[in-house]
């Protein structure tokens, strides 16, 4: 028995589905009449921006970004203090950089800059070199 002669299953299903490209309603006609006054007005697709439009936009897109930015920047403020407040491990307030020395939590002396050059420039016109 070759192909040809077998029948095919999907043609002996009672099932129809409608397409979404046509309307489809039973044994009903479709009738194509010219268009009346009760008919539903046609659907917008485009309309100019107007000013408020535009306004809310930019709001979304430029403000509400900005504020996200500062709340995580805060967020991570706030969480890197805290960590460091309760001593989790390897966590500095101040960088490792920076020439100071701490004399108690989170209050730090600095040298000053220029009398640490004056005191370079001094080492310099001393050595012996």
């Amino acid at each position: 028995m070759s192909s040809h002669d077998r029948p095919n299953p999907m043609t002996d299903s009672s099932v129809t589905i409608p397409s979404d490209s046509e309307q489809y309603s039973g044994n009903d006609e479709i009738s194509i009449s010219p268009p009346s006054s009760s008919s539903p007005s046609p659907v917008v697709l485009y309309t100019p921006p107007s000013l408020w439009g535009l306004i809310r936009g930019a709001a979304i897109n430029l403000v509400l970004p900005f504020i996200n930015g500062l709340m995580l920047g805060f967020g991570e403020l706030f969480a890197h203090e805290a960590a460091f407040r309760l001593g989790w491990g390897g966590t500095k307030v101040f960088p490792v950089s920076r020439r100071s020395h701490s004399i108690g939590p989170g209050i730090e002396i600095r040298e000053d800059p220029l009398e640490r050059r004056r005191k370079e420039q001094l080492d310099g016109m001393t050595s012996l070199e």
